[in-house]
């Protein structure tokens, strides 16, 4: 053995592993509150450039599993939605990511 470590790459069975993450729409989502927490519906809407009702249903997916949590805030221009990243979120992204990034290192 010449003693070089082999790196072991994600597979894409394995980066579907997590279906509700590996979509694209739910990954950007997540990928967006990672880095900045809590962003309001609103502003993620604008840029997502999805529908109200799109962005809910991805929403409602990563709420349901526990990755996303979502509450009123009230302004001086009125009330809004804001979208926060759980724990639970964080982590399950972080794990997503990091099987990701293998699977990038790999193209030359």
């Amino acid at each position: 053995m010449s003693g070089k470590r082999v790196k072991r790459v994600a597979t894409t069975e394995e980066l579907k592993s997590n279906k509700l993450i590996s979509h694209p729409t739910r990954f950007t989502i997540c990928f967006l509150l990672y880095f900045h927490r809590r962003i309001g519906f609103a502003e993620l809407q604008r840029l997502l450039g999805l529908t109200p009702g799109n962005l809910d249903s991805h929403l409602r997916k990563l709420r349901e599993a526990g990755y996303v949590e979502m509450r009123k805030v009230f302004t001086l221009r009125g009330p809004r939605t804001a979208v926060q990243i759980t724990p639970i979120g964080s982590q399950g992204f972080r794990e997503h990511a990091v099987k990701f990034r293998k699977m990038l290192e790999k193209i030359e």
